[in-house]
C-alpha cells in the first residue's frame, strides 16, 4: 500500500510546485507565505510544586496578572531567618555607637569614689608623717611607704577616670565600620531571599492569550521549566519567500499587504528581516536555470492584533 501512496504523493507535490511556478509567472508581486508567532514562555528560576495555575489555553491575560504560583514555605522560613540576622547586626551597630551601658558606667563611678577616698586618706598620712620623719619620731621606711601608698592611690584614681572616658565613647572606627559592613551584608541577604520569595508568584510580562499550559496544579516544576506559553497581541509576523530575481523589490521597512483564504481583507505588515542566504541552494553549481530556484526568506511584522492563527497560509502582496 505504501508503494502506491508515495508516488502519488510525489506527483501531487510536483503538481503543486508547478502550479506555484505558474502563478508566480502570472503575478510577480504576489508571494505565498504563512503566519508565525513569537511565543513568550513563562518559567520560574527555582523549582517547586505548582500551587495554582488559574489560566487555561485560549484565555486572555494582561500585564501583571498572576499566571502561576509555587509553594513558598521554605522561602518564607529563609526570609524570617535573614530578617532576624539583620536585626541582630543592626542592634550591634547601635550598641557600639552608644558606648557602655548605664549599669557599667555606674560601677565605674563607684570605683572612682572609692579610689578618691583612698587617695584622700593616703595624702593625709603622707603629709602627717613628713614632719615626724624629720623629727625622728617615725622611721624613714614608714615615710617612704606613705609616699608610695599615695602615689598608688593617685594612679588608681587616674586609671578609673580614663576608663570612664573610654566607656563614654563609641567603638573604634575600625570596629564600627566592621559592624556596619556586617549589617549591610545582612540587608543584602534579606533582599536576595525576598527576591526568591517574590519569584514564587509569577506575573504575565505581556498582554496576550495563553497558547499552551505545560504543567497543572500539584505537579512538580523543575527550575527554568516553562509552565505556560503566552501569545502576545503584537507577536504575529508573516514569513514568505521571494525568488532571487525579485529580491530587489523588497526592502527593510517597506510595507506589504497580507490576505488569506479566510479573510480577504488586507492586513498591513512591515518588512523587518531579509535573509542573507538562499533557502534552497542547488546541490552542485549555479546555472541560468538553477538561479531561478533560489528563494530568500523575508519576515514582515504586524503591528496590531489580527484574526489569523500561527501556521495559517497567506498571500503577501507588494504595493
Amino acid at each position: 500500500m505504501s508503494h502506491i501512496v508515495r508516488p502519488l504523493y510525489g506527483a501531487i507535490v510536483v503538481s503543486f510546485l508547478l502550479l506555484l511556478g505558474c502563478e508566480a509567472e502570472v503575478d510577480d508581486s504576489r508571494f505565498t507565505g504563512y503566519i508565525e508567532a513569537e511565543l513568550i514562555y513563562i518559567a520560574a528560576p527555582d523549582p517547586g510544586w505548582l500551587r495554582s495555575a488559574p489560566f487555561k489555553e485560549g484565555e486572555a491575560v494582561a500585564v501583571g496578572d498572576v499566571v502561576f504560583t509555587l509553594d513558598d514555605e521554605r522561602q518564607q522560613a529563609e526570609l524570617t531567618e535573614a530578617n532576624e540576622r539583620l536585626n541582630q547586626a543592626q542592634a550591634q551597630v547601635r550598641d557600639m555607637a552608644k558606648g557602655a551601658r548605664a549599669d557599667e558606667l555606674a560601677a565605674l563611678e563607684a570605683q572612682l569614689h572609692e579610689a578618691q577616698a583612698t587617695l584622700v586618706f593616703a595624702k593625709k598620712e603622707r603629709d602627717r608623717n613628713v614632719s615626724l620623719v624629720k623629727q625622728g619620731l617615725v622611721s624613714k621606711a614608714q615615710g617612704d611607704q606613705d609616699r608610695a601608698d599615695y602615689d598608688a592611690a593617685l594612679a588608681r584614681v587616674e586609671n578609673i577616670k580614663a576608663n570612664i572616658k573610654v566607656a563614654l565613647l563609641s567603638a573604634r572606627d575600625e570596629a564600627m565600620q566592621g559592624a556596619i559592613d556586617g549589617s549591610n551584608a545582612a540587608a543584602a541577604v534579606v533582599s536576595q531571599v525576598q527576591w526568591r520569595l517574590d519569584q514564587r508568584s509569577i506575573s504575565a510580562p505581556v498582554t496576550g492569550v495563553v497558547e499552551e499550559v505545560f504543567f497543572r496544579h500539584g505537579e512538580y516544576v523543575k527550575a527554568a521549566s516553562p509552565v505556560l506559553a503566552i501569545l502576545p497581541t503584537d507577536a504575529m509576523k508573516v514569513r514568505f519567500f521571494v525568488p532571487q530575481a525579485q529580491l530587489s523589490s523588497v526592502a527593510l521597512g517597506k510595507t506589504v499587504d497580507v490576505v488569506s483564504d479566510a479573510n480577504q481583507e488586507k492586513i498591513r505588515a512591515t518588512i523587518s528581516y531579509i535573509s542573507r542566504t538562499a533557502e534552497f541552494t542547488p546541490p552542485v553549481i549555479y546555472s541560468a536555470d538553477s538561479r531561478e530556484k533560489l528563494v530568500f526568506l523575508v519576515e514582515a511584522r504586524v503591528a496590531d492584533e489580527i484574526p489569523l492563527r500561527p501556521g495559517q497560509p497567506v498571500d503577501v502582496l507588494l504595493p
